[in-house]
């Protein structure tokens, strides 16, 4: 069994405007333990999902995700967990198919939220009247960062990797990288899209994830910016 939910509530420091109403959740998959019942949440395409992972523990950790996140959610909105209907828009960005009247508030009171894992860990931001993005990655010291900054990012990026000192090139690859991720996460595109070379034309915040567990030390950003749009719009998830 899982237990409260409130016992993954953590809050970071660098949460843009330290608002009440932007959450960050932090769960070890590997210590997440999803009964029947809580699998019974999950919609028939997830199950389907879960079954095509070939190792056990990649289906115990996706499984753990998905009740995990239905339980942040239910927190959050006061839904049950098992009425909790994600949905992704058109770019591929989640969000929640509020139940009936409430589907048409204006923007300022739907929660938004965005959903990163990397490893056995896993992270979810949720704001209330926010766009959201948030990414972590486990560090890997092992990567040639400097290969993988000149392929992957800009030529400012790229040097800000190269004048860092050897012993922090891997910590300032890996936020930069979660940045750009997060950035693209809360826009709803993909990293590789165009955009993503580009400010954001509305204002937008920026914060920083840096969590260190045994040895193991996961990195990420959070970025968020207020809606403009008068609600949320969404397709159902295929």
């Amino acid at each position: 069994m899982m237990g409260s939910v409130t016992d993954f509530d953590h809050c970071f420091g660098g949460v843009p405007g330290n608002d009440a109403s932007i959450r960050v959740w932090f769960a070890d998959l590997d210590k997440q333990q999803a009964d029947i019942a809580q699998l019974s949440w999950l919609p028939t395409s997830e199950h389907v999902r879960a079954a095509r992972l070939k190792k056990p523990q990649d289906r115990r950790r996706y499984n753990a995700s998905r009740v995990f996140i239905r339980r942040v959610l239910s927190n959050e909105t006061g839904i049950l967990p098992e009425n909790v209907q994600i949905l992704t828009d058109k770019c591929g960005k989640p969000c929640l198919n509020p139940p009936g009247a409430t589907r048409h508030l204006p923007s300022e009171n739907l929660l938004g939220f965005n959903v990163s894992h990397s490893e056995n860990f896993l992270i979810i931001a949720t704001a209330l009247g926010y766009d959201v993005g948030v990414d972590i990655e486990v560090v890997n010291p092992s990567i040639d960062v400097l290969a993988i900054s000149e392929a992957c990012l800009d030529h400012w990026d790229i040097d800000q990797v190269k004048c860092s000192s050897p012993g922090e090139r891997s910590l300032a690859f890996y936020q930069l990288w979660t940045r750009r991720e997060a950035f693209a996460k809360m826009l709803g595109h993909g990293v590789n899209s165009d955009h993503i070379h580009h400010t954001s034309a509305l204002p937008w915040s920026q914060g920083s994830i840096d969590i260190t567990l045994g040895e193991k030390q996961i990195v990420g950003s959070l970025a968020i910016r207020a809606r403009t749009t008068t609600s949320a719009t969404c397709e159902a998830i295929p």
